[in-house]
Formats: structure tokens, C-alpha cells, sequence
């Protein structure tokens, strides 16, 4: 008898299904597909004739992703943090601003790759930061001008785990930024945790450039000031938070390091 294929034991069918749909939707993230197949698998795990059941379930995948991606705004409690954070970062950047849209989507792809160093937890964590690290700049959630500030509050008021909501506040060392601009206290109310997930955010955001393409810190920090003007408070404040932003990149580095020297399963590269 063949081995049924759940949603906690996903077999070759499934894993197959959702590659091949990868490489024919690549402007999805893999997790999303992934998410989108399973949920349309749990419909057909247990039917006695399985002839069938890879088209109906294709079919059905790509039916809910579509529903996702035409909803103006999907709930948090429909899909999980990963996916709700790449489609509400992509419903606030993708058409207006493009150019910070691929370069969130370059900040999620090094944090998926990033990811494997972490628990499972903290994985759903630092990904759905990275998509989300940016959205303040969109003219819908930007209000005082400081996009970490702006961000975090836009989450927050959605209901967004606090956690998240307190990495994309405090991300690409936003308080240096703060006391130049005067959002000390709107900044303050969001914890700055200092963790290794929080480094990792910094580090994603600070090895990938505008374009989303990767960067080392050094070329990073020195497009930074080439894109920027002088009297810029992002350039200003380098003065203040370079040092930490190459800390926490350091730091993430010795991790990864760490973490490469331990036997593991090796991760599927998100497209």
C-alpha cells in the first residue's frame, strides 16, 4: 500500500508539484507556493483514487493564490506570517515603488537563506521581517518620514506580532536616525531586542543592494552615501550607527559560520 501523503508528512507528489510550480511562477516565493499546495493537498490527502489527484490539486493551488493575490487585503488568522508579510509588502511597493520592491525581495531571499540558522520560530520571524522591513516607505503607511518608525506602526495597528513589528522598527540602526529627526519617543515604544535574529535582519538588509542584487557591507555602506545626499539623516546618522550595523553583520557572519560547520539537511533555496 502507498504511503499517504499529509500535511505533516509530505511526500515526493507534493515536494515535486511545488517545485515545478516554482519554476513557472518565480515572481512567488517558494514558501508561499508551498503554503498554497499544501493547503489544496489537506482537500485531496485521503482519496481513494489518486489518478487524478496532482492535477486537482495543481489546479486548486493556483486557485488560492490567485484569491490571495487579488484580495486587497488578506487577514492575518488565513495564511501564515510568511505569506501574509510578502503580500502585504507586495500590495504597498511592488507598483509604486518598484526599485525598493526588488530590493525587499532581495533582503527575503538572503533571509530565507539565512533562515536554516535558526529554530523554526525565529525562521517565520526573521523571513516576514525582511518582507516587511520597508513598507514605510509606501505613501499609504509613510506618516513622519522615518520608514522603520512609520512601518512598525502600520503592523502594529494591523495586529502584527509585536515582535515584528519591534525588528522593522529598530532595523538598519534606526536610532541613531531617530535623534536626529526627533521620534525618539515613537521609536521607543517598540523594544530593540538585540538578538541574533535581529542582527540577521540587519545583516540581510545591509549585504543586499537597492536593486536587490547582493552587496558586500563595504560596497553597501558606500552606495548608501552615493544615493543619499550629505545632509540626508540616513547618511548623517552613519557616523553614529556604522559601527553597530557592521557589528550585527560580523556577528551574523560568525554565525553562519558556525552553523556551516554543523551536520544539517541542506535547505531548498527560496527562488
Amino acid at each position: 500500500m502507498r504511503t499517504v501523503e499529509t500535511l505533516r508528512e509530505p511526500g515526493p507528489l507534493v515536494r515535486r508539484l511545488g517545485e515545478r510550480l516554482g519554476q513557472e511562477r518565480a515572481e512567488v516565493p517558494g514558501s508561499v507556493l508551498d503554503e498554497c499546495v499544501r493547503d489544496a493537498w489537506s482537500s485531496f490527502e485521503h482519496a481513494r483514487v489518486r489518478t487524478f489527484v496532482p492535477i486537482l490539486v495543481e489546479r486548486a493551488a493556483l486557485a488560492r493564490l490567485g484569491r490571495l493575490v487579488d484580495t486587497v487585503e488578506v487577514r492575518l488568522d488565513e495564511v501564515s506570517l510568511r505569506t501574509w508579510a510578502w503580500l502585504t509588502a507586495r500590495r504597498l511597493l511592488a507598483d509604486e515603488l518598484p526599485r525598493r520592491w526588488a530590493h525587499t525581495w532581495g533582503v527575503a531571499r538572503r533571509a530565507q537563506q539565512v533562515a536554516p540558522a535558526f529554530t523554526p520560530a525565529e525562521r517565520d520571524v526573521l523571513v516576514a521581517s525582511a518582507w516587511l522591513h520597508d513598507i514605510g516607505y509606501a505613501s499609504s503607511v509613510a506618516v513622519t518620514g522615518m520608514h522603520q518608525v512609520d512601518g512598525a506602526r502600520h503592523l502594529a495597528g494591523l495586529g502584527v506580532p509585536f515582535r515584528v513589528c519591534a525588528l522593522v522598527a529598530h532595523h538598519a540602526g534606526a536610532a541613531a536616525v531617530a535623534d536626529l529627526v526627533d521620534l525618539n519617543g515613537a521609536l521607543a515604544v517598540f523594544d530593540d531586542e538585540q538578538s541574533p535574529v535581529r542582527d540577521a535582519l540587519w545583516y540581510c538588509d545591509m549585504t543586499t543592494g537597492p536593486d536587490g542584487r547582493p552587496m558586500t557591507f563595504g560596497e553597501r555602506m558606500a552606495e548608501l552615501r552615493v544615493r543619499r545626499s550629505a545632509d540626508d539623516p540616513v547618511v548623517r546618522a552613519l557616523a553614529v550607527n556604522e559601527s553597530d550595523r557592521a557589528a550585527a553583520v560580523r556577528r551574523t557572519e560568525a554565525r553562519l559560520r558556525d552553523f556551516a560547520m554543523r551536520p544539517r539537511r541542506l535547505a531548498r533555496p527560496m527562488r
